[in-house]
């Protein structure tokens, strides 16, 4: 036995050099990969009943090991199994411990002392999409036993343009799994408009943005207008016509027809129930331009909870209630 510089120990028919493949070692299902006897290259292991030697090693997951006979100089021998395990009995066949065998052309099967144990050869679940494989999908051929994967490339313009949006989504996909998993969304619900009538401001803190860290998001909303305010028969939002909406000295881009809560007949405080969120373009008298998120009210509510109230709301309400008094 000969001992090199780097304190591994090979026999004679190891090199010094070690050379392995640059790929890793691609071994059938059932079939392990293991050292080579001079320890520094992955091999296919020997099965039971194959021939073995200090270049092939039997599987010793499965128990077998290299038997030379009675001669211990040989350079081959044969797998065996290492101590008397017991047999295995499938499908009214016995099998030797250490056996390997298919059942059927789907699975490869193993005799571990007494247990058999089996392993799928076929491919039963769909790849994610990706650049090379856009749309993948599992696909059956007559007379083959497993199906395959096929990728539907389309040709010259049309697989570029399945490609790239393929990998579009296949990374979009990815980073919202990356983030979902690494930053839970926590956000409140809004807060009440700041104003009961015309432009306030309603609040809430999320953490719903790049940099997962909770903060204060702000949106422009109007629950009325303060110079109209009429009784509807029925507790319904009130349509209002075509308008740009303001935001201090600026307007929106675009025509908006937003619904406003009006008061309730019975006297009691009119408020939103369901409201919606949209980003809004405005646009200045200096010609600077930017985006801001805006409340929409879908439906109202009327309760006796007016805290809400700002003052020109409060004495209209005052008003309101003497009238309804007086009736």
């Amino acid at each position: 036995m000969l001992i090199f510089p780097s304190a591994l120990q090979v026999t004679g028919s190891c090199s010094a050099r070690c050379p392995c493949p640059g790929e890793p070692v691609l071994c059938p299902a059932g079939v392990s990969a293991v050292s080579n006897g001079c320890g520094c290259c992955k091999v296919c292991a020997a099965q039971l009943n194959q021939d073995c030697g200090p270049l092939k090693p039997c599987d010793h997951h499965k128990g077998l090991e290299c038997n030379y006979g009675n001669d211990v100089t040989m350079a081959e021998g044969v797998c065996t199994a290492k101590s008397e395990g017991r047999t295995c009995e499938y499908n009214g066949r016995m099998y030797q411990n250490g056996e390997s065998f298919r059942v059927g052309c789907k699975h490869q099967c193993t005799c571990l002392d007494g247990a058999v144990g089996c392993a799928p050869l076929c491919i039963n679940k769909l790849p994610p999409p990706s650049p090379t494989c856009p749309l993948p999908s599992l696909i059956k051929t007559p007379g083959k036993c497993c199906p395959f994967v096929h990728c539907h490339k389309r040709t010259c313009l049309g697989a570029a343009v399945a490609t790239v949006r393929a990998s579009t989504t296949w990374k979009n996909v990815m980073l919202r799994r990356m983030k979902e998993n690494t930053c839970p969304v926590q956000t409140t619900s809004w807060s009440q408009c700041s104003r009961s009538c015309g432009t306030g401001i309603s609040s809430r803190i999320s953490n719903k943005n790049t940099e997962c860290k909770l903060q204060k998001e702000t949106r422009i909303c109007t629950i009325r207008p303060c110079h109209s305010l009429l009784v509807p028969k029925k507790v319904r939002p009130c349509h209002s016509p075509s308008l740009r909406l303001s935001y201090g000295e600026c307007v929106s881009l675009r025509l908006y027809r937003p619904n406003y809560c009006s008061v309730c007949a019975d006297g009691r405080c009119c408020s939103p129930q369901k409201t919606r969120t949209i980003p809004v373009s405005f646009v200045c008298p200096s010609g600077q331009s930017f985006h801001k998120s805006a409340m929409f009210v879908q439906s109202c509510k009327c309760s006796t909870d007016c805290g809400h109230l700002n003052e020109s709301m409060y004495f209209f309400y005052y008003l309101y209630k003497q009238k309804i008094s007086n009736i």
